[in-house]
């Protein structure tokens, strides 16, 4: 009697954790029956906090996109990452397709949005020679900063918004795909 109760408690138990990956695989199979209605093929991942898709067009051109959990370093942005700060879980995502790559981070700091925008502002501004440097700062302290050079094609774009606990940074960069 006791053996078919700890049988019937391990069926139950592995079948509630069977039941929870199944919204989760409805949902990619949701989303790849919607994307692939056009002929691209499609894999979708849900699993491990974050959102990875994979696409395949009719040429063979593949693009594959990473949200909420992308490996992005100052490397891949360009810039560094303002002092004592890196991103936060799910706060950076990756677009790869076969003209090139754009990455995306938040990072948050306790100090001054004042202070966060003078050292993008700085960093930019000495990366600036021989490229386009714009600036349009806002009343709060923030800015959006965007050094663009049309010759490498690349960007980066530094947003600095006041925040309800300091100073919020987003960093988008650009960049072609390598020949």
């Amino acid at each position: 009697m006791m053996k078919n109760r700890m049988i019937l408690c391990l069926a139950v138990a592995a079948g509630l954790a069977a039941c929870s990956k199944a919204p989760e695989k409805a949902a990619e199979a949701m989303i790849e029956s919607a994307i692939q209605k056009d002929g691209t093929k499609a894999k979708v991942d849900l699993s491990g906090g974050s959102t990875r898709i994979t696409t395949t067009d009719a040429s063979g051109k593949t693009t594959q996109m990473e949200m909420g959990g992308a490996k992005v370093g100052e490397t891949e942005l360009g810039v560094p990452f303002y002092p004592g700060t890196k991103p936060g879980e799910g706060e950076s995502s990756k677009v790869s397709t076969p003209d090139g790559s754009m990455y995306t981070v938040m990072l948050h700091s306790a100090d001054s949005s004042d202070k966060v925008a003078a050292f993008y502002r700085e960093r930019l501004k000495s990366l600036s020679t021989g490229k386009q440097f714009m600036e349009m700062s806002g009343g709060d302290g923030g800015a959006s900063l965007v050094l663009a050079d049309d010759q490498a094609k690349t960007t980066v774009q530094v947003h600095v918004t006041k925040g309800d606990k300091g100073t919020d940074v987003q960093i988008v960069a650009s960049r072609p795909a390598a020949k």
